[in-house]
């Protein structure tokens, strides 16, 4: 049994400057308290062709407390030098992920269109090799959230994986509000747009 599960994410300011700060307010349920803290993570997806250039946003340390916790999470924008400039505009993806003792139990993708704030710009767009990311607005699809859900081993000896499963196993859940999707491989490691696409599970 999961002793942490994810009630909500909510998404301050979905359309926004592509540099603006992402701002997030995350509600979990503590179950059973966990010996150790949960970490939180914002990754951005830099590119669909290589994980080479996703982005960690930011990473915090959260105490759990039995019951309902919450808490903002905001992170600057993603690095623009660090994305190919034929990957900045078009669809990419966010996420927030949970992790327990370095073990992912929990990630919300939000797709993500990149694309000039101007209208003549977009039906007409500059043939550049990098567009000026001043010119650029984001637009996270916050309606439409994908979530996949990890079991993973907490602290109970009693509350762990069967020795032939790997240690995170992709379980397709639904959070209320939330739509829920299948993991693109085990172990939960991967943050590429494929891992966002809804897959069978077992």
């Amino acid at each position: 049994m999961a002793y942490v599960d994810i009630l909500a994410v909510e998404c301050a300011d979905p359309v926004a400057k592509f540099a603006d700060d992402l701002k997030f307010t995350i509600t979990f349920q503590c179950k059973t308290k966990p010996q150790e803290d949960l970490e939180w993570r914002i990754t951005w997806v830099g590119s669909a062709k290589s994980e080479d250039h996703d982005q960690v946003l930011d990473e915090v340390l959260v105490p759990p407390e039995l019951g309902v916790n919450a808490f903002e999470f905001v992170v600057d924008g993603p690095d623009v030098s660090k994305i190919p400039g034929g990957d900045m505009l078009g669809v990419t993806v966010v996420m927030v992920q949970a992790l327990y003792k370095g073990r992912e139990f929990v990630r919300v993708g939000y797709y993500v269109t990149v694309e000039y704030e101007d209208e003549k710009l977009r039906e007409d767009p500059p043939d550049v090799d990098r567009p000026d990311p001043a010119l650029l607005q984001r637009n996270i699809l916050h309606t439409e959230p994908r979530v996949t859900r990890y079991l993973i081993e907490w602290d109970d000896a009693g509350n762990t994986l069967p020795s032939a499963m790997p240690q995170s196993v992709p379980s397709a859940e639904v959070i209320p509000g939330m739509q829920s999707a299948g993991a693109g491989a085990e172990g939960g490691s991967s943050s590429s747009i494929a891992a966002m696409q809804p897959t069978a599970t077992a």
